[in-house]
């Protein structure tokens, strides 16, 4: 399941990603014409009343977006996979890769690297992820949207 999200949902595209969704950025809703002829169309995500006629339109009307991802619940729920939260880049939408401890010592605060083992790269940007204490905010998120 692949979203794109309009300039007024990129909170929500963040959201999606740590869920494990792809979910792209549109800053200007023109893009979405790339995405319609694909084998698997994204859903379009918007707040816009008058979005256009892009078959797979899901109007949002929550501000907050916590109520955002409710509203999306239903649709969601079955795909949400635990392998695949906090396995993309919030920032960039790709797949997270394997990083050696090593490599990264200069890009960690110390009590990080000296507190975790494990590490995860964005092969474009290049930030570095790892399981600190915002995964259990994530589970709390995982239950709201999966329970």
């Amino acid at each position: 399941m692949r979203f794109a999200c309009d300039v007024m949902l990129g909170k929500l595209a963040k959201y999606l990603r740590i869920l494990g969704f792809d979910a792209v950025y549109l800053g200007n809703v023109n893009q979405l014409d790339r995405y319609e002829q694909q084998n698997d169309p994204r859903y379009f995500l918007t707040r816009r009343r008058k979005a256009g006629a892009y078959e797979m339109t899901i109007h949002i009307s929550a501000e907050n977006v916590r109520d955002q991802l409710k509203e999306l619940k239903e649709l969601i729920k079955p795909y949400v996979d635990p392998e695949n939260v906090l396995a993309r880049c919030i920032n960039c939408n790709l797949p997270l890769g394997d990083v050696e401890k090593e490599t990264i010592e200069h890009r960690v605060p110390e009590f990080v690297f000296h507190t975790y083992n494990t590490f995860k790269i964005c092969p474009h940007c290049q930030r570095v992820y790892w399981a600190g204490t915002h995964t259990e905010h994530m589970a709390e998120l995982i239950k709201e949207v999966t329970g």
